[in-house]
């Protein structure tokens, strides 16, 4: 892996230490897009973006999470940017927090630019430095190949496991808390319009789901009475067929 990854001491104080949430399982992230900003949509985009990449274990959301990401433009006529003036864009960790500055008055600033410009600073939130090479498929390179990138590349999703301590991001049906309680699982792949795909503990892995998929749904047979969940959803199963989705 050729990441640096914390950029500097402040943020490894923080990041991803700082995350209340964080329990080595799976957590949501509450995003506030603060009613300045002006590049709303380049902003969601990158929020997307990352959850695509890294949503299995951190879900970026309005709603919900202890732990905050908030999203800011300032003009080059106001803090943080009259301290950074040649900066872009900034992201500043504090404990359970991490608030991110795009300078919004930038002359002749691609819609894809603005994207990139997020994408990059949301990878500082999760404590990847940047990247100093011009040749490295990373969001966290200010030179060629990072610039053309709108979100994470596989580099920055799997810097991002190893931060956090993780093999990789999938939540496997393996992980699941309570699974022993199993003896059944069906998949309804929603997105490919598949029919109900099955999944038995007992059997050989030519037979297992690949990852959980976040607003998938799914069924559970369980034998007895129990919990199944994964760090940010839960579900009291009974005996019998189980509908749940995951969310």
């Amino acid at each position: 892996m050729s990441h640096p990854f914390c950029a500097t001491e402040q943020v490894c104080d923080h990041y991803p230490h700082g995350w209340g949430e964080w329990r080595g399982k799976s957590m949501y992230i509450r995003t506030i897009i603060d009613a300045g900003v002006v590049h709303r949509q380049a902003c969601g985009e990158a929020i997307h973006r990352w959850n695509e990449a890294v949503g299995a274990r951190f879900l970026l959301i309005p709603d919900r999470g202890v732990d905050t990401i908030m999203f800011m433009e300032a003009s080059s006529k106001e803090w943080p940017f009259t301290d950074y003036p040649t900066a872009a864009g900034l992201a500043m960790p504090t404990s359970h927090q991490a608030r991110i500055y795009i300078r919004s008055d930038q002359p002749g600033v691609s819609y894809r630019e603005i994207v990139n410009f997020y994408a990059h600073e949301i990878g500082h939130a999760f404590s990847l430095a940047d990247h100093p090479k011009d040749d490295i498929n990373s969001v966290m390179s200010y030179q060629g190949n990072g610039r053309w990138l709108l979100g994470p590349s596989k580099e920055d999703r799997d810097s991002v496991a190893v931060i956090h301590g993780l093999d990789r991001l999938e939540v496997k049906p393996s992980d699941l808390e309570g699974i022993e309680n199993i003896t059944g699982f069906w998949h309804w792949d929603r997105y490919q319009g598949r029919d109900w795909r099955f999944w038995f503990p007992s059997l050989a892995r030519g037979n297992t789901i690949d990852s959980l998929v976040p607003y998938e749904t799914y069924r559970v047979r369980a034998k007895t009475s129990g919990i199944l969940g994964y760090g940010r959803f839960g579900l009291a199963v009974e005996p019998g067929i189980n509908r749940w989705a995951y969310l």
